[in-house]
């Protein structure tokens, strides 16, 4: 017969399991929002409860041991379970309502210039968008969707691959009509350039993505310094490049209206496909529903043009 008493304390399950199936503490910290001393003291507590030893720390690198190898697997299961239970209980209670996550460049730059005609094609739905400047993983318990970062499959939910990140720079056509001299890589470094903060790129947690990394790729031969303009999230970027005071970093999937209607062009040739993929997850326990598969359709659809 099921006792309370012969279950672990709650709070650790999460943590173990994010660990067991990362085989590392730090990554289960980043996927649950805590540090990683969190992680490890929710699983000492696990294996006092249990009088067993649950992984083998090698310095950094963790190994699960054949009981830590047993417990996963249940704990994976129940929690798979329990995500699929209140995917379809939110589902029937709030039928024809959609709450999605997504960082607020994807928000303000990608959605923003389709939201009438997503309204248009959706309107019996209604459309909760939740932003973040993190990676919105974290945000799954409590959003039917979410556009994320990077994925590792998991039991419990479901991933389109979207788009992989390709970057070039963008100036306005009048500082490309001041600056003539402007015509291959090797001028980039001369350029009034605009910069991203380091507090963008601690949200995700990434290696940043920025003029020196385009510099060398495009093959600029002199080092580009981080010396200039810098802002501390892409809409305010994107914003003082179509301003016309420097050239920026820009995302394809993010400038490509800008592009299309003039405000930015592409003053030399040449773009870096970084090996960042972007997917559309949700729910597993969502399969099927209607509503839910529109929208993956219409994200897949409209995304298209990003994907080789």
């Amino acid at each position: 017969m099921f006792s309370g008493k012969s279950l672990p304390p709650m709070s650790t399950l999460r943590p173990f399991e994010a660990a067991a199936r990362h085989l590392s503490f730090s990554k289960a910290a980043d996927e649950i929002c805590v540090t990683q001393a969190a992680v490890s003291k929710q699983i000492r507590m696990l294996e006092t409860f249990l009088g067993k030893k649950l992984f083998i720390r090698r310095g950094r690198n963790v190994e699960i041991t054949g009981d830590g190898e047993v417990l996963h697997q249940a704990v994976a299961q129940g929690l798979a379970g329990i995500a699929q239970a209140t995917a379809r209980i939110r589902l029937k209670r709030e039928t024809g309502r959609v709450s999605m996550a997504m960082r607020l460049p994807f928000a303000s730059q990608f959605m923003a210039s389709r939201i009438t005609d997503l309204r248009k094609e959706f309107n019996d739905i209604d459309l909760n968008i939740v932003s973040t400047e993190r990676n919105p993983f974290f945000l799954l318990d409590t959003v039917d969707m979410a556009v994320v970062l990077g994925y590792e499959p998991q039991p419990d939910l479901v991933a389109d691959y979207l788009l992989t990140e390709e970057i070039f720079p963008v100036c306005s056509p009048a500082y490309a009509e001041r600056h003539p001299e402007l015509r291959a890589a090797k001028d980039i470094p001369d350029q009034t350039l605009l910069h991203l903060g380091s507090d963008h790129w601690r949200e995700l947690a990434w290696e940043p993505v920025d003029w020196p990394v385009l510099a060398r790729a495009l093959g600029a031969e002199r080092e580009v310094t981080l010396d200039g303009l810098t802002f501390n999230n892409h809409e305010m970027l994107m914003s003082a490049a179509v301003s016309g005071v420097g050239m920026a970093v820009a995302w394809q999937h993010l400038c490509k209206d800008l592009l299309e209607q003039g405000h930015l062009i592409r003053p030399i040739e040449g773009s870096y496909r970084i090996d960042r993929k972007h997917y559309l997850v949700t729910h597993a326990g969502q399969a099927g529903d209607p509503v839910i598969e529109r929208l993956r359709q219409w994200f897949v659809s409209e995304t298209a043009c990003f994907r080789d």
